[in-house]
Order: structure tokens, then C-alpha cells, then sequence
């Protein structure tokens, strides 16, 4: 008898209905702060991915890099961004070239590349092809502000011979 007159009882009901309401509004501040966290998250990958400045400003650096038939987009982003050609995670990178033109084009062998490329201007270079590149004798001449070359095999300073 003793567990019905709990069960009857006024306050008891009215602390039972207190403890509820609580851990339902606990569990939605919960939630509000997961979804507040992958929101920023998502944010920050989608400002990386669209996000298109180069390393460096100007002429840049030159850095060589070798792609193997075995390495994954994400493996090359991380190799780009430990040679300091990209700022942006590979993950953000992984995005761009799933996006990009040049989707599953990338080509392996050595590339020399300049820090004073986009994002874009990189995963063109690695896929082989882009109006922003010309042939010459086998060797493809990227400027580094995109601008085609004559042709002539020599590349004025800023510009990569791949």
C-alpha cells in the first residue's frame, strides 16, 4: 500500500513529470551541440574546398613531387600539403577532385610544381591536361599565373615544366 500512496501522491507525480522535462531538455542541448559542432565542421570543409588561393602570393617556390599508380587522391593531398603546396586538409582536396574536371584523371610520375598554384591549377597539372597548359615536345609548361607558353621549351621564373 505503501508504493500507491507514493503513486497517488501530489508531489511525487509532480518531481516525476520535473525529472523528465529535464533530461528532455538536456538531451536537446545535446543534440543543438552536436549539430552546432558538425555545422562548423561542415563549414570549415566547404570554405577549404571552395576556398581557391595559393600558397604563396607572386612567383612561389618550386617543389617536385612524384605520384605513384598506387596512391589515392587523399594520399596525394597529403603528400601536397606536407611539401607545402596546399594549405587545406587532403580531405578538402579529396572533395576538390571529386568535383573537379578532372575526376579520376590524375596521372602518375613526377611533376614539378609551383606554390603559387591554385588548388585547380594543381589537379589539372597532375591529370596532364587544361587549356591553362600547352605541350611542347612532351614537356607541358604551366604557368603559375595559368597563362599559356609559347612553346619555345623555356619558362620564364614562376612558371613548371612537368
Amino acid at each position: 500500500m505503501a508504493g500507491k500512496e507514493k503513486k497517488d501522491n501530489v508531489g511525487y507525480r509532480v518531481a516525476l513529470f520535473g525529472v523528465k522535462g529535464l533530461l528532455k531538455v538536456l538531451l536537446i542541448v545535446c543534440l543543438v551541440v552536436v549539430l552546432i559542432y558538425f555545422c562548423k565542421k561542415a563549414y570549415g570543409l566547404g570554405y577549404e574546398v571552395f576556398n581557391q588561393d595559393a600558397v604563396d602570393s607572386g612567383d612561389g617556390r618550386k617543389v617536385t613531387v612524384t605520384v605513384t599508380e598506387d596512391m589515392s587522391v587523399y594520399d596525394i593531398g597529403k603528400m601536397l600539403r606536407a611539401e607545402g603546396l596546399l594549405e587545406e586538409s587532403p580531405a578538402a582536396f579529396w572533395v576538390q577532385e571529386l568535383i573537379s574536371d578532372y575526376h579520376n584523371q590524375i596521372l602518375p610520375g613526377t611533376y614539378s610544381l609551383n606554390t603559387a598554384m591554385t588548388p585547380d591549377d594543381i589537379i589539372s597539372a597532375l591529370a596532364g591536361s587544361d587549356s591553362k597548359h600547352s605541350v611542347d615536345g612532351g614537356e607541358t609548361v604551366i604557368s603559375s599565373s595559368g597563362q599559356e607558353q609559347d612553346g619555345s621549351g623555356s619558362t620564364p621564373e614562376g612558371n613548371v615544366k612537368v
